[in-house]
Parts: C-alpha cells; sequence; structure tokens
C-alpha cells in the first residue's frame, strides 16, 4: 500500500482542487445573480415587446452601420426592400435611410436622449423620423424614455421599450429574465439589444448585416498616449461626429477600450447559447466579421 502513497495523494488534490473550484464557481455565479437581481428590481421595467403575427415563419435582417452594410445595399436591395429589416443608431442620417425602409429601428446609447439638443447629428434623426418616415415603423428605445419625452410626432411611428439591463449568473436567471424582456446579456454594443429584440419579436430565423465589429484594426495610441480608435460606418461621419467621437475617448484608457470588446464579444456568445436553447437560428451575414458566436450564412435567397 505504501506504493500507492503519491497515487492517494495527488488524487487527493486533483480532488481538492475540483472541489474548490466549484464552490469559487457556485459563489461567483451566486454573487453575480443577486447583482443582477438587485439591478432588475431597481431599472427593469416591464416589457411592451410582443410576438407579431407571422413573425415565426419570417426572416428579420438587422443591418448594423459597419462599412461592408454598402456593398449589401449596392447588390442585394431587393432582398433588404423585401424582407423586414431593422436599422440601429444613425442609419436615419444615411441617404439610403429612405430607400430601405425599415420596418423597425433601435436606439440604445443615452447619447441619443440626454445630449440631443447638444448634438445637430441627433436633432437631424428625430427630424427625419418626424419628417420623412411614411411608413409603419416601430422604434425601441430604452425603458425610461417615452414617445413624449423624446418628441416623437409622427403617428406612422410606433415607440416599444427594451431593457438595457446587463444580467449575469445562474442560466435559470438569465433565461428567465431574457424570455420576459427584462435584461439582457451586458449591452456593450447596440447589436445587442437589437438581436435580443428580435426574438422578442418572435423572429425564429435572424440574418445579421454591417456587423464587421473589426474595431481592432483601427486601433491606435498616439505620441501623447491617447488611445484613437477609429469605427468606419457604411456612410461617412460629418466632422460634427468625428468630432465627438474623438471627445468621447479622450480620457479613454486602452485596457478600458480593449475590456469593452471583451463584454461585447462575450455577450454574443450568451445570446447563441440562449438563442439555441429556444430554436431560433442567428447568422452572421457580414463578410470578414470579428463576431465569432454565429454560424455564418448568406442572405436568404442569395448563393454563396
Amino acid at each position: 500500500m505504501q506504493g500507492f502513497s503519491p497515487f492517494f495523494s495527488h488524487l487527493s488534490y486533483i480532488m481538492g482542487k475540483k472541489i474548490t473550484d466549484s464552490v469559487a464557481t457556485f459563489c461567483s455565479e451566486l454573487g453575480t445573480s443577486l447583482k443582477s437581481m438587485l439591478k432588475i428590481i431597481m431599472l427593469s421595467h416591464k416589457c411592451d415587446i410582443r410576438p407579431g403575427n407571422g413573425n415565426s415563419d419570417r426572416s428579420l435582417i438587422i443591418m448594423g452601420n459597419g462599412p461592408s452594410l454598402a456593398d449589401n445595399i449596392k447588390n442585394d436591395l431587393a432582398i433588404l426592400q423585401n424582407t423586414p429589416t431593422m436599422a440601429v443608431n444613425f442609419a436615419a442620417n444615411a441617404d439610403e435611410f429612405t430607400l430601405l425602409k425599415p420596418d423597425y429601428y433601435l436606439l440604445a446609447d443615452p447619447h441619443f436622449f440626454e445630449g440631443r439638443r447638444s448634438d445637430p447629428n441627433v436633432e437631424k434623426m428625430f427630424e427625419r423620423f418626424n419628417n420623412e418616415v411614411d411608413w409603419e415603423m416601430t422604434l425601441f428605445v430604452p425603458a425610461k424614455y417615452s414617445a413624449k419625452a423624446i418628441g416623437i410626432t409622427n403617428q406612422r411611428i410606433s415607440v416599444k421599450h427594451f431593457n438595457p439591463v446587463g444580467v449575469e449568473g445562474f442560466g435559470v436567471l438569465e433565461r428567465a429574465a431574457f424570455s420576459s424582456g427584462r435584461g439582457m446579456p451586458r449591452p456593450r454594443n447596440v447589436l445587442i439589444p437589437a438581436i435580443m429584440t428580435a426574438m422578442l419579436l418572435g423572429y425564429k430565423e435572424i440574418y445579421i448585416l454591417g456587423a464587421d465589429h473589426s474595431w481592432i484594426k483601427t486601433l491606435d495610441v498616439n505620441s501623447d498616449n491617447e488611445v484613437v480608435s477609429v469605427q468606419p460606418h457604411f456612410y461617412k461621419d460629418n466632422n460634427e461626429e468625428q468630432r465627438r467621437v474623438t471627445s468621447v475617448y479622450k480620457n479613454v484608457k486602452l485596457h478600458e477600450i480593449l475590456l469593452s470588446f471583451h463584454l461585447a464579444f462575450k455577450s454574443y456568445h450568451t445570446i447563441s447559447r440562449y438563442a439555441a436553447s429556444r430554436g431560433i437560428d442567428i447568422y452572421n451575414s457580414t463578410p470578414g466579421s470579428y463576431i465569432d458566436a454565429f454560424r455564418r450564412k448568406p442572405l436568404p435567397g442569395k448563393q454563396r
């Protein structure tokens, strides 16, 4: 038996380590779950997004504003005009907006609501909403903003609300929060609430365009130790928007930007697991996209 002592000692060590790791994991998930529950109680509202009739039998295309979307607009316009679509952020300021006529539009960044009066680009966007949208469109905004508060007067636009409350922890808590619309994976990028909203609308097949997410290629640090981050879009940002973005990154450190990237890409994997549990297919149709969480597939009706 003496010859077995090293074996049993090693086995005891392995078992002890596994138990310790399991306890540590449980405690970590318990802590994040309690924090998420508190956030839901304090920040979340009843979700007014409901599945639409027939949505489960149709596809939805979410149009991110990455540079690759320009090629889709040029080459796949018929598909975009004949399939339900969702636009995000400053897409309404692009010349192509009234050509695409998106069925849905989602805004998540507080800047669109709290910095509106000081940003002419935001003012222009809301003016286009009110004066140029002559089709039925649903605008999704964070739950704390009402249609009146954000100045939507166009009767063709229906305003609905989502909860941009990041939820992490035990799987049962995440699934309950996601399916009820009370929370979502940490929304570090507008595409995250866009996909979660698409699932709440009842779509079982979701395609993603313009989600290049190749920001790492554009990162730089200048001689003054200032981080430079260029995030190009399918449209050209004007000087005002370029100055605003530069000011936003003025005091942001490189590790903070990389952490934000990490959280966004991690959230996509959380979404992928949740979608699979609900029988929902999410396809990344963006050429060269850095998102590694979703299966690659061309737009419906388009050949490889």
